[in-house]
């Protein structure tokens, strides 16, 4: 584990944390959820990857006037001992969500097309167990198994190539031919499938370059816009308008266009091995939330990592229906994202404030 604010985050370590923490379970949904654009859906992710350079420049410019101090310390710093600490809270709140969407998205991806008339208590048992492993190592180990998720995962790039030759290529034409509404709607609908680069504002103590860091994190975004981009083009050609706008995984269908003759069924290989891109993501909101109840605790403790396990787990497993945690899941923890990756702004102006009047941070 971690301990204190070891420097353990190198450059590629960094870019791989940005990456698969990004990219997780939304990924699956992404062409249904920006089906409003129609076939002009494929720029959709460089728009928001516009947005979210943006949002990166407040959120490196906050963190290098409090280096070695994570966001729930300059909370405290900047709002006082009670006000930031009722912030932390619902930042470790966003984080717990963000670990059980990714689980729960693939728990019933798993049982809709792999366990079907199964209930999803021991692969979610599963999930959790492991995921607790993996964070109790500390942020260093979490970014190197987003590493290895990379090499696992980024291969699948390759099979793109089938749905191109099954589709036409054609469809991206004419550019531009949608609306205004449309887009913006688009936007809203997947932009869940942007968040994770806002962790930054917890690990950033951790980095050991921290001067390349805007450099580091930019790489990472970038990367995941080009993949959404090209898998977007292959969604276009392969699919209508109207399965983009029905099937809830099209990714999964894009699977089928695959023929491999060792291979039947080549999407359950997919599911199998997106438990990698699942657990870099709800490892790393997972360790988020952990760093924060250890932050305000001003100590560590195993139950600092048991605690919003629990949570996590019992938040699928509870009593909760599903269309309340899709309620949670789609609109709770996307507008709390929202607000999180604007929130380095507001505190930008009040250390501003602060320093103007001549106090210290």
């Amino acid at each position: 584990m971690d301990r204190g604010k070891i420097h353990s985050l190198r450059p590629v370590l960094v870019v791989g944390l940005v990456i698969n923490t990004m990219v997780g379970v939304n990924l699956l949904s992404l062409a249904h959820y920006a089906s409003k654009m129609g076939y002009n859906l494929w720029w959709s992710p460089i728009l928001m990857g516009l947005i979210v350079t943006l949002t990166i420049f407040p959120m490196i410019a906050l963190c290098r006037r409090y280096p070695e101090d994570t966001l729930f310390r300059i909370h405290e710093k900047l709002l006082g001992k009670w006000l930031g600490r009722g912030i932390n809270v619902v930042v470790i709140v966003y984080a717990i969500l963000n670990a059980s969407t990714a689980n729960e998205g693939y728990v019933r991806l798993l049982q809709t097309s792999m366990l079907n008339n199964q209930t999803i208590t021991v692969p979610l048992l599963g999930l959790t167990l492991v995921m607790f492993y993996i964070t109790n190592g500390g942020i260093k180990l979490v970014a190197r198994f987003c590493l290895l998720a990379l090499f696992f995962t980024g291969w699948m790039l390759l099979l793109l190539q089938y749905g191109f030759q099954e589709g036409g290529i054609t469809h991206i034409f004419p550019l531009f031919n949608t609306d205004l509404a449309s887009v913006l709607d688009a936007l809203n609908q997947s932009f869940g499938s942007m968040l994770g680069y806002e962790v930054l504002l917890i690990y950033y103590p951790f980095i050991v370059e921290k001067k390349k860091a805007l450099k580091h994190v930019l790489i990472g975004v970038w990367s995941v816009v080009l993949f959404y981009v090209l898998v977007l083009i292959t969604s276009v050609a392969y699919f209508s308008e109207w399965q983009m706008a029905n099937l809830v995984y099209p990714i999964l269908n894009l699977f089928k266009a695959v023929e491999l003759s060792f291979m039947e069924r080549i999407e359950n290989l997919g599911i199998g091995l997106w438990v990698f891109l699942i657990l870099s993501t709800s490892t790393t909101y997972l360790w988020m939330a952990r760093t924060g109840i250890e932050d305000m605790a001003r100590k560590q403790r195993l139950w600092h990592l048991l605690l919003p396990t629990a949570i996590s787990y019992y938040m699928i497993r509870g009593p909760l229906a599903v269309e309340d945690q899709r309620f949670i899941y789609d609109y709770v923890t996307v507008y709390l994202g929202y607000g999180l990756i604007l929130w380095p702004i507001f505190l930008l102006l009040l250390h501003a404030l602060r320093s103007g009047r001549g106090e210290g941070a």
